[in-house]
């Protein structure tokens, strides 16, 4: 399925098409695995880049929130050894307080990444809830902005190629730098 048919499908829905692009991301986050950015291109398709981006931010967000209860509820317990493969999980599972906030902000700035790996972590850390959804709220802000931003240069890529080549290297440069800043 496209990003064209899901904003096809969405605006079948009329006045329900904000909160089945919200539960779909929802859907998607629980899941944890599947790239929201299909759900954020379809809202910048149909709603435009400025509430595009907010639908998919709040339906994000909202995910993210329900993901980290039930991972919580379900999954702290089997899988605490995730850590040890991959280095920012484990970072962010034995650490305490406001570093473990900071961890998730950092991680969540990465676009494209499934967010299920994070809120995973933050899951079976000691991270509170307020902290948790305080660091996701904000480090999704750019992350979503970025992917709204690409999908409305790729629907108009014509008169914009230029932007869009200057994002993607923007992006390019932020994967780098943050991928250094783990590994340190």
């Amino acid at each position: 399925m496209s990003t064209q048919h899901i904003a096809e499908f969405f605006e079948t829905l009329g006045v329900l098409a904000v909160p089945a692009s919200i539960v779909l991301s929802i859907m998607i986050a629980v899941i944890g695995v599947l790239p929201s950015l299909f759900v954020t291109s379809a809202n910048v398709i149909l709603f435009g880049p400025y509430y595009g981006f907010f639908i998919s931010w709040t339906g994000e967000v909202i995910g993210a929130w329900v993901s980290f209860y039930l991972y919580r509820l379900g999954f702290k317990s089997r899988i605490e050894k995730l850590g040890k493969d991959h280095a920012l999980i484990g970072r962010i599972t034995s650490s305490h307080g406001k570093k473990t906030g900071l961890l998730i902000f950092q991680a969540r700035l990465i676009p494209y990444v499934p967010s299920g790996f994070v809120t995973l972590a933050a899951a079976i850390s000691n991270v509170s809830l307020s902290l948790f959804l305080l660091s996701s709220s904000l480090g999704k802000l750019p992350s979503i902005a970025l992917e709204a931003l690409v999908s409305n240069h790729i629907i108009s890529l014509n008169p914009n190629w230029v932007r869009l080549l200057l994002t993607l290297t923007s992006l390019t440069l932020i994967i780098f730098i943050i991928k250094g800043n783990i590994r340190r």
